[in-house]
């Protein structure tokens, strides 16, 4: 009898610094909220990432993203797999520059069609290779700083891949004409945050009208451009209370809000706790 699949709840140790490694002879199939490299060390697989199936040998690399349904079946008894599973939040930009729209947010709003396999053979492998020994062994003996150096790694690897991805030719990285202006915006925005910036200056500002600029920027940030403001006071105000002794009043205005229940009603919606109690902390 065949089971049908089901989220899993991957055991994460260390919520704090989500991700972990496991040495497996095969997966069955299952999705979760979490990305995973399923790299092949010995033997051979089938391998499933929701309706593809593809073969996969000693030094193939797969990539399974968050909420994919995927299933390794082992095809030679020697089959050893490495399984690296991280939250995106590990190596996403937190929406605060390049790397987040350009690179991760295409993938994950599924615009952008990354390969799922990457085949010994390439270019690429070789340095992703490397990445990944590094990246265990920190992992093994987590001494002081393991953590810097996972993240490193992982964020290596990703570069290696991203930069594969847009040189094959089924894939080619979909970057908006008006990009290049929006990074500039988002390098404006940082600067004057404390600001009330409205779409008619912003749209001003790279040069297209209000309604185009709402439709653009909400494709290259994945969010309003009142979001992405109140995301870039709540990050500098969490900073200020968990690093000054200054009154949440205090905080509050000097980020940008007028009305300290407003203040207090965005931080929580953002960080999921009040600002009260990130102050305790």
């Amino acid at each position: 009898m065949t089971l049908p699949p089901h989220k899993e709840h991957t055991w994460i140790p260390d919520h704090t610094f989500p991700i972990n490694v496991f040495f497996v002879s095969y997966i069955y199939l299952h999705w979760h909220d979490h990305m995973e490299w399923v790299y092949v060390e010995k033997g051979r697989i089938q391998m499933q990432i929701d309706g593809d199936f593809e073969i996969l040998e000693a030094g193939d690399l797969a990539f399974v993203g968050s909420r994919q349904l995927h299933k390794a079946e082992q095809l030679e008894e020697s089959t050893s797999l490495i399984c690296i599973v991280f939250n995106e939040a590990l190596v996403r930009g937190g929406d605060l520059d390049i790397t987040e729209y350009q690179y991760f947010l295409p993938y994950l709003n599924r615009k952008q069609n990354w390969p799922r396999i990457v085949r010994s053979g390439e270019a690429c492998m070789q340095a992703m290779t490397l990445s990944f020994t590094r990246l265990l062994e920190e992992f093994k003996t987590k001494q002081f700083g393991y953590e810097l150096f996972v993240k490193s790694e992982l964020l290596h690897i990703f570069g290696q891949y991203f930069r594969h991805a847009e040189q094959i030719s089924e894939v080619r990285t979909v970057r908006h004409p008006d990009s290049h202006n929006m990074s500039s915006l988002l390098s404006l925005l940082r600067e004057r945050y404390q600001e009330e910036i409205s779409v008619g200056e912003a749209a001003r500002l790279v040069n297209v009208s209000p309604n185009y600029f709402c439709s653009i920027f909400k494709k290259v940030t994945g969010k309003t451009l009142k979001e992405y403001i109140h995301l870039l006071r709540v990050m500098e105000a969490e900073k200020l209370l968990l690093e000054t002794d200054r009154s949440i009043s205090d905080i509050a205005s000097s980020v940008g809000f007028t009305s300290l229940t407003y203040f207090g009603r965005v931080f929580k919606k953002i960080k999921n706790i009040p600002p009260s109690d990130v102050r305790k902390q």
